[in-house]
């Protein structure tokens, strides 16, 4: 029997860190506008510098954050059940910055941006809660994009070493 992931997420909230210890109104809220997506297997999810739609809670599989450069593809996370993706669907005409690609079937949890948006214009104090956890995901990803740069060029200079 297929699990509905909607429903899932009104259980357990707990399992994903961006809606962890929302209000039970609050959540009502997100699972109105929440909608089930799911990708194959090397499925481009959305590209870099393509606008962004939505936010994505990842319930199953895993997703690979690139980046490309040289023509290569560069990895800068690999996301898997609990991770988010798509904080910039919240800023107007924002564009993504890194390229998803699903390394396996995924389901995930989409909410639209503009969806997403009226929601927390509408209730200032999910607002605020949604805006606090999307800044922990920004920083989260500058983190880990800074650490790919270091690893890059410390393997650069160890080779002309």
């Amino acid at each position: 029997m297929r699990v509905n992931r909607i429903e899932e997420l009104a259980r357990a909230a707990e399992a994903y860190p961006l809606l962890a210890d929302l209000r039970p109104e609050h959540l009502a809220k997100l699972v109105e506008i929440a909608e089930e997506r799911s990708f194959e297997q090397d499925e481009i999810i959305f590209g870099e510098g393509a606008t962004s739609e939505c936010l994505f809670l990842i319930a199953s599989g895993k997703i690979a954050l690139e980046t490309i450069a040289g023509g290569k593809r560069i990895v800068i996370q690999t996301l898997s059940a609990g991770d988010a993706m798509g904080w910039s669907a919240l800023t107007h005409s924002a564009k993504t910055h890194f390229q998803a690609r699903a390394l396996s079937h995924v389901q995930t949890i989409a909410f639209e941006g503009a969806k997403l948006a009226v929601a927390c214009e509408y209730d200032p104090v999910l607002g605020y809660e949604i805006m606090k956890r999307l800044l922990a995901l920004v920083t989260e990803r500058l983190d880990h994009t800074r650490m790919q740069v270091v690893d890059m060029y410390g393997k650069r200079a160890a080779a002309r070493s």
